[in-house]
């Protein structure tokens, strides 16, 4: 005879102990078994990818964009120089500014010219494809790019000037009493009246060069005037800062 179980007592045999799981467990831990090593790859891409879409949100802008154009070289040790100083010169409160710098050879068709004539006779010649291409990316910049102070031959500037008419007379953001002579036409003034007439790294650039400031309102920036002149703002506070008298 069977000894009466007591209520609330019942109990199950080791034998009988298990665990019951429903469907979606099932369907997960097969999945798991079968494509283990396909979801852990999976998962490192994942992260992977969000890791670098996070560093690029985070990835500081430059604060200001400059362009070098005319027909100058530079070495990647030069052009590093340049940066840095511009960064220095661009800077507030004694910390650098972050700033893009792109230099573009351009030659006018005097220019080119005159160089072919130069160099008859030892074969020298420039890039009439590279130089094209190149005024075509200045052409979209002046139209619709951020750079507002631009780093340039005078005759480049005289012809892009004459094309484009985007760039603004330089005497009005000149120190009263700035000397004629700094002037190269309505547009350009000397790089030797400026912060940078001795600073090493602009030894680099020929001693023609300029600079001028483009107007940075066009057609496209038609629904955004007063951001574009916000920013064209910013530019002129800075080329004043580097304008120095005669």
């Amino acid at each position: 005879m069977e000894p009466q179980k007591e209520p609330g007592r019942d109990k199950l045999e080791g034998g009988e102990l298990h665990v019951r799981h429903g469907k979606v467990w099932h369907w997960f831990d097969n999945l798991w078994y079968h494509y283990k090593w396909r979801i852990i790859l999976a998962a490192i891409g994942i992260f992977a990818v969000l890791f670098l879409t996070l560093s690029t949100c985070r990835r500081r802008e430059p604060d200001y964009y400059f362009y070098y154009v005319g027909p100058g070289e530079f070495t990647g040790a030069q052009q590093s120089a340049i940066i840095t100083s511009l960064g220095t010169a661009a800077g507030e409160d004694g910390q650098d500014a972050k700033v893009a710098v792109s230099f573009l050879f351009v030659m006018t068709n005097d220019q080119i010219a005159a160089f072919s004539e130069e160099h008859a006779d030892d074969g020298l010649a420039v890039s009439g494809a590279q130089i094209m291409s190149n005024r075509e990316l200045l052409a979209d910049e002046i139209k619709t790019g951020n750079a507002i102070l631009f780093f340039m031959d005078p005759e480049v500037l005289e012809e892009t000037q004459s094309s484009s008419g985007a760039f603004l007379e330089i005497k009005q953001f000149a120190p009263e009493g700035t000397s004629e002579q700094a002037f190269s036409g309505e547009y350009g003034i000397k790089l030797s009246y400026t912060r940078f007439a001795y600073d090493p790294a602009f030894a680099a650039f020929p001693k023609d060069t300029v600079i001028a400031i483009r107007n940075g309102i066009s057609a496209l920036s038609l629904f955004q005037h007063d951001k574009a002149l916000e920013n064209r703002a910013r530019y002129e506070a800075l080329l004043r800062k580097w304008l120095i008298l005669d």
